[in-house]
């Protein structure tokens, strides 16, 4: 169930990030992208979701561990979480 309370414009440009990424370095295609599939469905692997984190704390501006991808494992799940978590006040 999504908590409706992350700003969707957020939502939405983190999404737009990491299906450009993912579809970029994986070679998935941007068109229809499996936005509700696991990450391990099209090849993200431990690897490649380090480097997504590290790249995702540059673009955003706010610390990533790794392992969030793995406990938020698809682009719907990991963009409400992080929407949420950078909208909340530090």
């Amino acid at each position: 169930m999504q908590d409706q309370s992350a700003p969707v414009a957020d939502r939405k440009r983190i999404q737009d990030w990491m299906i450009q990424h993912i579809g970029s370095v994986l070679d998935v295609p941007k068109d229809n992208f499996p936005v509700n599939d696991r990450f391990d469905a099209y090849g993200l692997d431990s690897v490649e979701a380090v480097i997504m984190a590290g790249l995702m704390e540059e673009e955003f501006g706010v610390p990533i561990d790794p392992m969030q991808l793995f406990e938020h494992p698809s682009v719907v799940d990991f963009s409400e979480f992080f929407a949420e978590r950078i909208s909340q006040p530090s």
